[in-house]
């Protein structure tokens, strides 16, 4: 009886780490892997670039994120698309969930062959803007990757219509040291 809760224990840890480490398999070659990197524009206006790598083509991505603010209500305001992997892609789609703190990024390449996939490489795929609901500073605090209804899920499409489930990486916020040297040795 005493070991029963212990095993129970060890056995649940096992299955959610086997599992994590699953979802990162990548029968393709190397793993692929979605990277979001938050970054503050100003006191009320924070920024998060969405990029990639990839090791074959790429035909669909779905990204869905949440992010925190503290007790801050905050929003995506906009996510732009121009300039990046996905560009010329015939859907791309950003849904906000203002309530659950997500938005939800979906692109298709297209239904027919005339706009080619996403070669192997490495490429940002979207920025997205946020804001506080009430226009007040913030400070985004939390990044991640979710599911967000119906069922969405990180996930990448290759072609014919093969799904991989990618790492996710959120990258450090840069430092305004770092920015302000780095603006320094540009100047002089």
């Amino acid at each position: 009886m005493k070991f029963t809760k212990p095993l129970i224990l060890a056995v649940m840890m096992l299955l959610v780490l086997s599992a994590g480490l699953m979802a990162q398999e990548d029968k393709y070659g190397k793993v692929d892997t979605i990277y979001a990197e938050p970054y503050q524009i100003d006191a009320k206006n924070w920024a998060i670039n969405v990029s990639m790598f990839n090791d074959e083509e790429i035909l669909a991505i779905s990204v869905p994120l949440i992010f925190k603010a503290g007790k801050t209500a905050i929003v995506a305001d906009s996510t732009i698309f121009k300039g990046g992997v996905a560009e010329e892609f015939r859907v791309k789609h950003a849904r906000v969930d203002t309530a659950a703190q997500c938005v939800t990024i979906g692109l298709i390449a297209d239904v027919g062959v005339s706009v080619p996939p996403i070669p192997p490489g490495k490429g940002r795929v979207a920025t997205i803007f946020l804001s506080a609901l009430d226009k007040s500073d913030f400070k985004l605090t939390y990044v991640d990757s979710t599911t967000t209804p119906p069922g969405n899920n990180l996930q990448l499409v290759t072609p014919p219509t093969e799904g991989i489930v990618p790492a996710f990486i959120v990258k450090k916020e840069a430092k305004a040291e770092k920015v302000k040297i780095e603006k320094k040795e540009k100047e002089g």
